[in-house]
């Protein structure tokens, strides 16, 4: 594998190889989550799986586009 690396020539795999490296570099955006966040995101989840949903149509009329 690094041998095939240091070979490569093309400038779209490399970046594509560098955004990859640098994507799992940094730390994990839910870290930074409050722990009120994340009762509210794990709450909404719960609704979802109890089907308590709204149509996306609903939201769009309430909320604009």
């Amino acid at each position: 594998m690094i041998e095939w690396l240091t070979g490569v020539q093309n400038e779209e795999m490399l970046a594509a190889l560098l955004f990859y490296k640098k994507n799992h570099e940094t730390d994990d955006w839910a870290d930074d989550l409050t722990s009120k966040q994340k009762t509210k995101i794990y709450q909404r989840l719960e609704d979802v799986k109890a089907g308590r949903v709204s149509e996306s149509s609903e939201v769009w009329k309430k909320y604009g586009r």
